[in-house]
């Protein structure tokens, strides 16, 4: 899977990566927007605004709204900069924004939304090693997962597609990591249960 590679530091996003040297232009555009520079804010946008559509995307599946949860997203980046640690990964501080204002849109606008109780758990072997070993592409996973219902989703993407581990997404979702790993398992068969209907009716 080809991972987003941030147009100004030429590096891939991924969660809590510590870089021992950012890009001096990258740099220069955090200062920029932390003084509230016009330019610098616009550039920010130009160049991250479409990578943070996606990751909405994912997650709300709806254009419309996942647009408003990426501009909502971008003014979060630009109002809390002065948080930013420039130790940590630029992109995987804007990421973890991203998606968590995603997952609010869709908690507040979905009302099929479904959580596990914190003490729920499924057992390792409901995933068989057939399922194991079944690949498919992005772009039909992507579009099965549509179908699950929205916690499904919201687990499958924040591991499969943004990058973060079962000890992260608990802290992101506010619930044990048992009960993350239960709902990715149960999530999972059911993804590979939708994929093999469309893989069948094609």
């Amino acid at each position: 899977m080809a991972l987003f590679l941030c147009p100004i530091c030429n590096v891939s996003p991924i969660p809590y990566v510590i870089y021992s040297r950012m890009d001096k232009k990258c740099i220069q555009l955090i200062e920029g927007c932390r003084r509230r520079e016009r330019k610098a804010q616009q550039t920010l946008y130009k160049e991250y605004a479409p990578w943070l559509y996606r990751v909405c995307l994912r997650f709300l599946s709806n254009p419309a709204e996942a647009e408003e949860a990426m501009q909502d997203s971008v003014m979060k980046i630009l109002t809390h900069l002065d948080e930013y640690k420039e130790t940590a990964s630029f992109e995987g501080w804007m990421q973890r924004i991203t998606v968590r204002t995603a997952i609010d849109y869709l908690r507040k606008q979905d009302e099929e939304w479904d959580e596990l109780p914190e003490n729920f758990q499924v057992a390792d072997e409901d995933t068989t090693e057939e399922e194991e070993n079944i690949q498919y592409s992005v772009e039909k996973i992507k579009v099965a997962m549509k179908k699950l219902a929205p916690g499904f989703r919201v687990i499958l993407s924040l591991y499969l597609f943004e990058g973060y581990d079962m000890e992260e997404i608990a802290s992101i979702l506010h619930l044990q990591q048992a009960s993350v790993r239960s709902q990715y398992l149960r999530g999972k068969k059911k993804l590979i249960e939708q994929l093999k209907k469309t893989t069948y009716h094609e």
